[in-house]
């Protein structure tokens, strides 16, 4: 009895950190940053203020939570997407996955969020990298070493590698970042996949140098 009482408390306290992560997430992405209060969290999460700060000791917390918990997420899925054992395979199929998730309204939101309020909160820009893009390359950066290491790519820098394949992506969203287009289309962005595969696979593959 003891123990469904203990694992009811549990669930019951990972339910509200849920709720609150969510709650600050669409919080955060509608006003910004600056103009965000803790009461306003634990309103939308129908908590009190006592319970944010039980689970997070400030707002600058709460933001890298919630931005760690959306990159556990793509984490997730990249390591799916790295399972099927072909390099050229995994690097499409992370690239599609990378590429969704950048064109999607929370994300361009954020990216909009921390160029607008950088200059105030400098430690934002920290906070995303560290708990974001800097997990993201360390990934696909442990990837390449073990694909080569297992001899199906030639990567002399993986860091470097995994930061040219996550940037020829990433400058696909720089004018819908910028807010003057609008996201590219479906025929595009498939395009800008296949064009950085390509580009990977004609450097690091494993056959004779081109």
């Amino acid at each position: 009895m003891m123990a469904d009482t203990a694992e009811n408390t549990t669930t019951g306290r990972e339910g509200k950190r849920e709720a609150i992560l969510e709650a600050a997430r669409r919080v955060f992405l509608e006003v910004g940053f600056g103009a965000t209060s803790m009461d306003a969290i634990a309103n939308e999460a129908r908590v009190s203020k006592q319970t944010v700060y039980n689970h997070f000791g400030s707002k600058e917390e709460l933001f890298a939570a919630m931005i760690r918990s959306a990159c556990d997420r793509m984490l997730e899925a990249l390591q799916q997407a790295a399972q099927s054992g072909n390099p050229e395979e995994t690097l499409r199929a992370v690239a599609r996955h990378y590429m969704d998730k950048l064109f999607t309204r929370d994300r361009l939101s954020l990216y909009r969020i921390l160029m607008a309020e950088s200059a105030r909160f400098p430690e934002l820009s920290s906070i995303f990298y560290e708990c974001g893009p800097k997990v993201t390359r360390k990934y696909m950066a442990d990837y390449l070493t073990e694909q080569t290491t297992r001899g199906t790519l030639r990567v002399d820098n993986p860091a470097i590698a995994a930061e040219q394949f996550i940037g020829m992506l990433t400058g696909c969203h720089f004018k819908a970042q910028l807010g003057v287009e609008a996201a590219p289309s479906q025929d595009v962005i498939n395009a800008y996949i296949e064009s950085t595969v390509s580009l990977m696979m004609r450097a690091y593959g494993a056959g004779p140098r081109r």
